[in-house]
């Protein structure tokens, strides 16, 4: 038997290895370390990290696509973490779903949710009377609730000082997220505003690894936005949003955004720190464990913010064993959460979730990504735990002194 040969000039391997770290496959010492990190590595199924790149780096392109391993690679990151050549894992997954080849294994809901964005602004197919309708209605109920009329949430203001860029589920399912992020808003006391060209902070195209999608995508926030002429575009919740729109974006754009990108908690957090905004830490009397986000955290630095924050608007914030660096995916990442049909997958992608959140012994748990929040709340739901999950932002929302 002849010995396997890494092979050059497969479609995968010479859109790689263009740099010294990260996408360097061909440096794959096959040590297996990175299986080592895999939470998913021993569990039913599953990718195999090592496997992956030894995959790539022999020119298997069409063996690895058949596999599912692509789409099966949560994206977490955490493989890298032990990598000694600094392979960078979700790099190399990003090309390999980008593969010709590998358009017929896309979910169809990621699909279809990327042609609504592009075509129509939002991956749930939102028009844009369908936008100024919710708004005006949640914006109605939450003038009453302020029982101010000056309290509004506004829409399409050129010239503000704040521009919130929802996550689609604000304007579909959790409509209560949205008016508790229009309080803390409210609070600040600068103007700000909703845009019916800004309705969705997520970029699918990074799921798919296609780079024009991304580029396509990013701009659609990016220009509108210095229309506007804001001064600062705040994200709500979103992992991957976050690591688009505030971690890549120069490098996805080519140039620097004319405005500032926050997060929804690093903005509150800021205010805070100023003493424009103050909570009350006896609404919510007991600690709480908090869950970092793949791409928040170890993909793109964002560990402290949202453990100030929370800090604040509790009695104590409880640290998952591991965390940071280290922590556990909430087994949702890399579009798993976008296929309606990953349910059961899902369940067996974040059983080590579950164990850990389990260990903690806590019944009350934080997040600063609605999408991890709905996989950790099924989590909670499928392994009977009992844990309450929240976001960071709307404890904070919760906690707030008026």
């Amino acid at each position: 038997m002849g010995n396997a040969s890494i092979n050059k000039t497969s479609a995968l391997y010479k859109m790689l290895n263009q740099f010294p770290l990260g996408d360097n496959i061909s440096e794959c010492l096959t040590c297996g370390a990175c299986n080592s990190r895999c939470t998913w590595f021993d569990g039913q199924g599953g990718p195999l990290p090592r496997a992956i790149i030894r995959m790539a780096a022999l020119g298997l392109d069409e063996q690895l696509v058949q596999s599912n391993m692509i789409w099966d690679c949560l994206l977490c990151n955490r493989c890298t973490q032990g990598c000694p050549m600094g392979i960078t894992m979700d790099k190399v997954v990003a090309k390999a779903r980008s593969l010709a080849i590998a358009d017929g294994k896309i979910p169809k809901d990621i699909k279809t949710g990327i042609k609504n964005r592009i075509e129509l602004g939002d991956v749930n197919a939102l028009t844009t009377e369908e936008f100024v309708e919710t708004v005006e209605w949640v914006s109605e109920e939450f003038t009453d609730e302020m029982d101010n009329p000056e309290a509004i949430i506004p829409h399409d203001i050129k010239g503000t000082k704040l521009l919130y860029l929802p996550n689609p589920r604000e304007l579909g399912i959790n409509l209560l997220h949205l008016s508790a992020m229009a309080k803390l808003f409210y609070a600040t006391k600068e103007t700000w505003t909703l845009s019916a060209h800004h309705t969705d902070v997520t970029n699918w195209g990074y799921f798919v690894g296609k780079d024009d999608i991304i580029k396509k995508m990013a701009l659609m926030v990016v220009e509108p936005a210095e229309e506007l002429g804001i001064e600062t575009l705040v994200l709500s919740e979103c992992g991957h949003g976050y690591h688009a729109l505030k971690f890549l974006l120069e490098d996805i754009i080519g140039r620097k955004p004319r405005f500032e990108v926050l997060s929804m908690p690093e903005l509150i957090l800021r205010y805070a720190q100023k003493g424009i905004l103050k909570f009350d830490p006896e609404i919510h009397p007991y600690k709480i464990a908090y869950h970092d986000p793949c791409n928040i955290a170890r993909k793109s630095g964002g560990y402290d913010a949202p453990r100030e924050l929370l800090s604040m608007v509790c009695k104590g914030v409880v640290e998952l064993i591991p965390s940071r660096e280290d922590g556990i995916c909430c087994g949702g990442g890399g579009g798993l959460l976008q296929d309606s049909h990953s349910t059961p997958k899902r369940m067996i992608t974040g059983k080590p979730k579950a164990d850990q959140m389990k260990a903690a012994g806590l019944p009350h748990l934080a997040t600063a990504c609605l999408s991890c929040h709905k996989q950790l709340t099924e989590l909670s739901n499928h392994y009977k735990l009992g844990i309450k999950v929240e976001t960071v932002a709307s404890l904070a929302s919760e906690a707030l002194v008026l």
